[in-house]
């Protein structure tokens, strides 16, 4: 169903710029890096990088950001958008922090949609109920709602601050909805030691809340204190642990196609390589003095590039990435 409602977002330049995408990845991929780099086929571009809970293991959440707060400036954000909407097919409205504490939020789905981009966020559903009348007449196309247990006992171990409830009435605002106003839902469970115990319980919400698809997301952390979080059932951790260490079990190759086909940009403008750099400390430049097809054919862009398909296990931000 999701990609038939992907129908009306396809055009010929943006299958083009697709195409182009794909060639230059090729070629990057066996050490040639002498062409244009083309425009991003999807952007995550911050409503805010606030948020109203304290998880564990999230910057924003946890005050660690080294950034300031702010909300995204709409002039700044439309530029955006005219710049790049001949090329860009999505729009993912998050990075850091909660979106929907963007009270222009649903100006920015509307005015990405009516340049016939698809867009979508993630919340984590305190605020939903609330702002179900955003969702209605913003009409986003995707919405991924985090839900990390199913009582409050388990709910609040990560989403410090949160009740679970909260989330609950807000997936029955959404099921409310009438099929052409509602979204693509899809229901998001971060799996912990404290909650594994709950999936097989999650198909009883998809039919109950008219959910489109449950996703079961591996955790990430940062330090060897947070081991305690990671699920016993290896099948649901991206990490291998061994003697109170983490690492994760995948080997990474030198190549990266999120850095290629997207781009992440902070809610001030500044373009980071993608939402592992949570303080933008790889800035390539700023969309508000400059255009996104000089910032990605900047050296320092070309340079990153060329580190990670050639040394990528020399980039900090890599390092927990499951690409």
């Amino acid at each position: 169903m999701l990609r038939m409602r992907n129908i009306r977002y396809i055009s010929l330049p943006r299958i083009w710029n697709i195409f182009r995408l794909r060639k230059f990845y090729r070629k990057a991929k066996h050490g040639k890096f002498d062409t244009e780099v083309p425009p991003p086929s999807f952007a995550s571009y911050e409503p805010t990088n606030i948020c109203n809970l304290a998880c564990e293991m999230c910057p924003s959440g946890k005050g660690m950001l080294k950034r300031p707060r702010g909300i995204a400036d709409m002039e700044l954000y439309k530029k955006f958008i005219i710049e790049n909407r001949r090329t860009l097919t999505n729009i993912i409205l998050h990075f850091q922090g909660e979106p929907l504490m963007c009270k222009q939020l649903g100006d920015m789905i509307s005015y990405a949609r009516q340049n016939r981009i698809h867009t979508m966020f993630s919340t984590n559903g305190q605020l939903l109920a609330q702002n179900i009348d955003l969702i209605r007449n913003g009409r986003p196309d995707h919405i991924i709602v985090s839900l990390d247990g199913l009582t409050n006992e388990t709910y609040t171990q990560y989403r410090i601050g949160g009740k679970v409830q909260n989330v609950f009435d807000g997936l029955e605002k959404l099921s409310q909805l009438p099929a052409k106003e509602r979204p693509y839902i899809e229901l998001q469970f971060l799996v912990f030691s404290h909650n594994e115990h709950e999936i097989p319980d999650l198909q009883k919400l998809k039919k109950k809340y008219r959910i489109d698809k449950i996703t079961l997301k591996t955790a990430q952390i940062y330090d060897d204190s947070q081991v305690e979080f990671l699920p016993k059932d290896q099948k649901y951790s991206r990490y291998a642990i061994s003697d109170g260490k983490f690492k994760l079990k995948k080997t990474q190759e030198n190549h990266c196609k999120r850095l290629i086909f997207g781009t992440t940009i902070c809610f001030d403008g500044r373009v980071a390589p993608c939402c592992f750099d949570k303080d933008a400390d790889y800035e390539f430049g700023n969309i508000s003095s400059q255009n996104l097809t000089e910032i990605r054919n900047s050296e320092k862009f070309r340079n990153f590039v060329k580190q990670v398909f050639t040394q990528r296990n020399g980039i900090d931000i890599c390092n927990n990435c499951t690409e």
